[in-house]
Parts: structure tokens; C-alpha cells; sequence
């Protein structure tokens, strides 16, 4: 009954990485402001998807200053790039909402 409990609960930590690790390529954290590239739809490059991000802004924060918080989000999980953003942010609830596809440049071969 150990043996079991000792391999269930390994096998549930396996299953329990980080977001960024989802394609079996880990990115590390960036800095807050680190360079990101923004895009509408999907990037032109060839990239590696981590995942989505999202930024929630007062409405009295400007539209530059509530994509920064996104492209931070993104920095947080080692993206260089974003994609899928809209041009305009959800004013919903009254807050700002931009959402976004965290992703990394794949390295040239």
C-alpha cells in the first residue's frame, strides 16, 4: 500500500509543471520591461506557445501603461513575444481587460 501511495503521488508531481513548460522547451523569467513583441494575429516567426496572459487596468490607466502590465505578465513567464491582442482593451466591469498568447521565438536551425 506504501509502494502505491509513493508512486501516485509522484506520478501527480510530474504532472504538475510550470505553464511555460508545456511543450517541453522552458523559458526563463524576464525582468519587468523586457522587450516584447506585439501582435494582432499570429506571429510571422516561427514561435513556441506558452500560454495566455492576461492584464486587468483601473480605466483611469492608459492604454500604453495597461499593455506594459501585459507584456509584464508575459516577461513573467519568459515570452518575447504576444499575440492574439486586441487593439482596444475589454472595458467590461469597469475595468480595462487586454488579453493576449504568451509566447518565445523559436531559435533559428
Amino acid at each position: 500500500m506504501r509502494l502505491w501511495i509513493s508512486l501516485a503521488a509522484s506520478w501527480l508531481l510530474v504532472g504538475c509543471g510550470s505553464p511555460r513548460n508545456r511543450g517541453g522547451v522552458e523559458y526563463p523569467a524576464r525582468d519587468p520591461g523586457c522587450e516584447v513583441q506585439v501582435h494582432p494575429d499570429v506571429p510571422p516567426v516561427p514561435t513556441d506557445n506558452i500560454g495566455p496572459v492576461t492584464a486587468t487596468c483601473d480605466l483611469d490607466v492608459s492604454e500604453a501603461d495597461c499593455l506594459r502590465t501585459l507584456k509584464d505578465q508575459a516577461c513573467k513567464l519568459g515570452a518575447d513575444t504576444l499575440w492574439g491582442v486586441a487593439d482596444d482593451a475589454d472595458k467590461s466591469g469597469g475595468k480595462k481587460r487586454i488579453f493576449g498568447r504568451a509566447a518565445h521565438t523559436k531559435a533559428g536551425k
